[in-house]
């Protein structure tokens, strides 16, 4: 099965294969690529582990990020647009690519959930965190880290997250080479943040609600970072927020998580 050590000479080319970083062991791919940013690395560069001893997800949770078992990989973007608007159009561009990639492989079809978590059945199989990184004259460039389970096993999970999390190699009872998904997830990674920047976020928000049937009349639970909102999902804005109809009236949530969920 070939390794991630490969990386830099397997991927098809396109942007995303020209400047490669491959380690074996690193603390986060996020904090390396941002290091990279900060030496001015160009848009496109691609930071890929075995293992991370630190891999964190948002609210700072930790990513288990066992070696050789998933796929740990961030992405160094330089897009000219704000930050804000930028942070979310990356996320879920990240989230649709995620799902493409892995529904080539899975028995199953993935789905996502707002702002960034990727889906197989009811266990969680992948994970977005996008950072952005600023100067004194503003926005400079963003991070996307994606860490997706490929051949975790079981046990490879700490007993909180066993029956909640999953793998690929779990669904399909065999490994499956990271390399592989790494190509499909960079390819359409590729189409979407390209359609993205030539025509805006509505292809990228049509496109994430097909994949994600809980967020058009499912019943939520968002936390936020003033408290529970429980409604009734009602889509994304045109800025990839999401629109919850509770009982005091309709919200639009910019940052926070949906804990809770059942599908129209």
């Amino acid at each position: 099965m070939p390794s991630l050590a490969n990386v830099a000479t397997a991927l098809p080319e396109s942007r995303f294969s020209a400047v490669v970083h491959y380690f074996g062991t690193v603390d986060s791919t996020n904090q390396v690529a941002r290091d990279l940013g900060r030496e001015g690395k160009p848009d496109g560069t691609v930071v890929v582990a075995d293992e991370q001893t630190e891999g964190r997800g948002r609210w700072q949770r930790r990513w288990v990020s066992p070696p050789g078992a998933g796929l740990y990989v961030s992405l160094l973007l330089r897009p000219e647009f704000p930050a804000a608007e930028s942070g979310s159009a990356v996320q879920l561009v990240a989230g649709i690519a995620t799902a493409e990639a892995l529904d080539v492989f899975l028995p199953s079809k993935p789905w996502l959930r707002w702002p960034n978590d990727c889906f197989i059945l009811d266990g969680k199989i992948a994970g977005v965190l996008v950072e952005a990184e600023t100067t004194g004259q503003g926005f400079d460039f963003l991070v996307c880290g994606i860490g997706v389970n490929v051949n975790h096993e079981v046990d490879d999970f700490p007993a909180e997250l066993r029956g909640r999390a999953t793998s690929v190699k779990l669904q399909l009872g065999h490994r499956v080479s990271r390399l592989d998904v790494l190509a499909a997830l960079l390819d359409s990674f590729d189409t979407w943040e390209s359609a993205w920047r030539q025509h805006g976020m509505a292809p990228i928000r049509e496109r994430w609600l097909e994949l994600s049937p809980e967020s058009i009349g499912g019943s939520v639970s968002v936390q936020t970072e003033a408290g529970l909102i429980e409604g009734v999902a009602d889509g994304l804005t045109d800025a990839g927020h999401l629109r919850v109809r509770a009982d005091d009236g309709t919200h639009e949530i910019s940052v926070g998580e949906v804990i809770r969920s059942r599908p129209s």
